[in-house]
């Protein structure tokens, strides 16, 4: 049976903002794990998948542990969570092994979602008390930003899961799309510009995208469109994956230690597996489920580089935020051609910049055990930026630091070429 959730309350004929946004953001999730059964949501398909009953517990977890904690006589919803539902932060305690997320079979998946009803009548009461402090106005909004990071995951992890499924099941019902044609579409700064890039405002943004610096963008041009399947499969028609003088000497032990020769989700270079099942590849939509690796790789073979996350940052300053994202439904890249090429700047796939994730200078943590939430990534991944057809529109702003490691496949990735301008 189809999992339904409630999760609607009534709380007074005005909402304000926060209490809105809070429980939009809580139904959203619910509406992505409504179309799952039961038994979809223990699967751990790899170590660097969650099982969905874990994403739904963990976000919630995370207002219960790092707000409701906070307030005088709260009564935990049930103590083993903090173990269970944990997911780094050692300053807060010992936690399940990521890798063993998948032999949790208990709770069963109905305590869950009672759980993720506590905790959201918790929060709407402590929401509609006057005079909540601003450190508990920015843990709410930190906590509604950290579960849209999850929703994104949990599709991720959905499609991995099915991927490996061996009946291949589908998360949707096809869509019937007329294919588009594909043509470079570029993007070009003609000027030496010195671009200040982070944050200094008070707007809501993680440690990771301040404080503001600046840095001389030089001249270059920017492929707006993503590199697409049918250049990938001229990639591969050329041996792309068996010439070494193109990789990078830990992308070339990685492929052949894993034996990857396509993109993920490729079956042959004729199928390829999406949410809406095994379907044709269509070759004018851009190539997803790429690793930094391939990337760099591909920009060798086009005699072309990857931008920096500066230039990125800098492109989507110069545009305005539309693009495919979540709210749009279509679960699935898309071509972009002249005719929506300023319409689709931002969204469609998680852009793989050359840059390493480090912090800027002057750089803070959030405080305390918060502290825990970005700094210490910050070593051999790299900046991804623009957001993804699973990323939600009002999450993403052109400072975004998204980070991967170099080898990770699974996010919805794909690459932009860029070249210096002379």
């Amino acid at each position: 049976m189809i999992v339904k959730f409630t999760e609607n309350y009534i709380i007074g004929e005005k909402l304000s903002f926060l209490i809105s946004n809070f429980l939009r953001v809580r139904k959203k999730t619910s509406e992505l794990v409504s179309k799952l059964e039961p038994e979809d949501m223990i699967v751990q398909s790899n170590d660097f998948v969650s099982p969905i009953k874990w994403h739904l517990g963990h976000t919630t977890w995370f207002f219960e542990n790092f707000i409701l904690l906070k307030k005088k006589n709260y009564k935990r919803f049930d103590k083993s969570f903090n173990y269970i539902f944990n997911s780094y932060y050692n300053g807060i305690g010992k936690y399940n092994p990521k890798e063993k997320r998948g032999t949790i079979n208990r709770p069963l998946l109905d305590h869950v979602i009672k759980y993720r009803k506590y905790i959201d009548k918790n929060i709407t009461d402590l929401l509609n008390k006057k005079n909540l402090t601003s450190k508990i106005k920015f843990l709410i909004k930190l906590g509604i930003n950290h579960e849209q990071q999850h929703q994104e995951l949990i599709l991720m992890d959905v499609l991995n899961n099915f991927f490996n499924n061996p009946l291949k099941p589908k998360y949707l019902k096809p869509k019937k799309d007329k294919r588009k044609s594909h043509k470079q579409i570029l993007w070009k700064n003609t000027t030496a510009t010195l671009f200040n890039y982070g944050v200094d405002d008070s707007s809501f943004h993680y440690d990771n995208e301040s404080p503001l610096n600046s840095i001389k963008i030089n001249p270059f041009e920017l492929n707006i469109n993503f590199v697409s399947n049918n250049e990938w499969l001229e990639f591969i028609d050329n041996d792309g994956y068996n010439r070494p003088e193109l990789w990078l000497s830990d992308g070339w032990d990685f492929i052949k230690k894993n034996d990857i020769k396509k993109p993920l989700y490729w079956l042959d270079n004729n199928l390829k597996f999406s949410f809406f099942g095994v379907e044709k590849i269509d070759g004018s939509q851009p190539v997803s489920n790429i690793s930094f690796y391939e990337a760099y790789a591909y920009s060798r073979f086009k005699k072309k580089r990857l931008p920096t996350e500066f230039e990125i940052e800098y492109f989507l300053t110069q545009n305005k935020k539309n693009g495919n994202f979540l709210e749009n439904g279509n679960f699935k890249e898309i071509t972009i051609n002249k005719k929506n090429a300023n319409e689709n700047s931002y969204g469609n796939l998680w852009c793989w910049t050359s840059s390493n994730y480090i912090p800027y200078s002057g750089y803070k943590s959030f405080s305390e055990k918060l502290s825990e939430y970005n700094q210490k990534f910050m070593c051999n991944q790299f900046v991804l930026k623009g957001g993804s057809y699973a990323t939600p529109k009002n999450h993403i702003r052109p400072t975004y630091r998204n980070f991967y490691y170099p080898s990770d496949r699974w996010q919805f990735s794909g690459l932009r070429l860029a070249s210096d301008l002379k």
